[in-house]
């Protein structure tokens, strides 16, 4: 049985926007969270990064234990389970304000996120073309970081102000959520889900040591702007906003080239960009060199996510591989705060840059070599799916308008 997968109709692209891209936000105000936190709380510097630390980790909890739901159930219901624990998390935090009443209600905050972010990316994995959907929504998260950090200043850095964004997030999310697709109903497991296969386990665990490599750097940006290269604070959040510029011109260059040269190559090539950068960002001193090299790091990030994130999500139509590949990446950026701190006090600059660089090297071959050996179209494109209704779970997908009978032995042959 073949049936043809949703297209991004106005109102599904509402609902991406309103569950996957506002649950992302979150993540995009840490910095600015943690100034915050030290600011009219007290916390030291210290406590402060633990605790928005426990709301990433939170939110890789909340995408692990929403993974199995958003496999069977209905996606809009359990996105706004999650918004509604935006709104409470954050909600009670802005009300109270108190130390205590504040880091319970981050943790919750981020925990929701979570969730809304699994039933997002899950109904990704169902769209007609699950490249052009995780586009869509990377640029919006891009635009709407880059809109949310310039309009933060004018809320005056307030927490209670922060805060109370977050939650008016949440709540305009539960309005927008009802359009998220989800797998047909012939298509859904009837039985116990399958294991993960090595080759998914192994795209997120290579994917969330990039993305650790990647936050090691990130948070040590405005560090390594101020005592290697000389500039001032004000200076490196100008070199932050560009970066986010590159991010955001990273995602519309990437389907450029995945229709140019395929994904394998494209992830591989974009990933040596992103080591080259991020050694020049750890070791230069000179600062038209850190600029440049921002930038790029900024691009290569942007186009490797709709790269790698478009390919775990065509991996497998219930989009369980991509909110796995996703909780994994979570956990890295969490981390990255805490293991980057160390490496800039405990190495040299040259020894850090040879660190994080190597690493997204590897990252970039056993990326290469993943995808290569997937069965995933190299250049992407719109598609239908095949199903055995007996076995309960979706075996092949094809390019639209290939018919599946022209396949020999597709449905013998299981599982990708």
């Amino acid at each position: 049985m073949s049936a043809s997968a949703p297209r991004l109709a106005p109102r599904v692209v509402v609902s991406f926007i309103g569950t996957l891209v506002l649950a992302y936000l979150a993540a995009n105000l840490v910095p600015v969270l943690i100034g915050a936190l030290v600011n009219d709380l007290g916390f030291t510097v210290a406590h402060a990064g633990n605790l928005v630390t426990l709301m990433s980790l939170g939110t890789a909890a909340g995408l692990f234990a929403a993974n199995r739901f958003v496999a069977r159930g209905d996606r809009a219901t359990v996105a706004r389970t999650g918004l509604a624990g935006m709104v409470i998390g954050f909600g009670s935090a802005a009300a109270v304000l108190t130390p205590s009443v504040v880091q319970v209600g981050v943790i919750i905050g981020g925990i929701s996120c979570g969730v809304v972010m699994a039933a997002g990316i899950a109904s990704t994995a169902v769209t007609m073309n699950p490249d052009k959907t995780t586009t869509m929504v990377t640029i919006v998260n891009r635009a709407g970081a880059a809109l949310l950090l310039a309009v933060v200043p004018l809320l005056g850095n307030d927490l209670q102000h922060l805060l109370t964004v977050l939650a008016l997030l949440g709540a305009g999310g539960l309005f927008a959520a009802g359009g998220l697709p989800n797998l047909p109903v012939q298509e859904k497991p009837t039985g116990r889900l399958r294991p993960f296969t090595p080759a998914a386990i192994l795209l997120a665990a290579v994917f969330g040591h990039w993305s650790l490599s990647e936050d090691m750097v990130y948070a040590m940006l405005e560090i390594l702007a101020v005592q290697n290269v000389g500039l001032s604070p004000g200076q490196s959040s100008v070199v932050i906003s560009l970066q986010i510029i590159g991010g955001l011109t990273g995602a519309v260059v990437a389907p450029l080239v995945l229709a140019r040269i395929g994904r394998s190559l494209s992830i591989f090539g974009i990933l040596v960009l992103s080591s080259t950068a991020k050694f020049l960002i750890v070791s230069s001193t000179v600062a038209p060199v850190f600029l440049a090299a921002n930038v790029a790091w900024g691009l290569a990030y942007g186009a490797a996510l709709v790269l790698v994130l478009g390919l775990a999500a065509r991996m497998d139509v219930s989009g369980r591989v991509g909110v796995l590949v996703s909780t994994i990446y979570i956990i890295g950026i969490a981390l990255g705060p805490a293991v980057g701190g160390i490496l800039v006090t405990y190495t040299s600059p040259l020894m850090f840059a040879t660190m994080v660089s190597a690493v997204s090297v590897v990252a970039g071959l056993v990326l290469l070599m993943i995808s290569r050996r997937s069965g995933v179209p190299e250049r992407g494109g719109d598609r239908l799916r095949v199903h055995d209704v007996a076995a309960g779970d979706p075996l092949a997908t094809f390019p639209q308008g290939q018919d599946a009978t022209s396949t020999s032995g597709a449905a013998d042959r299981g599982s990708r």
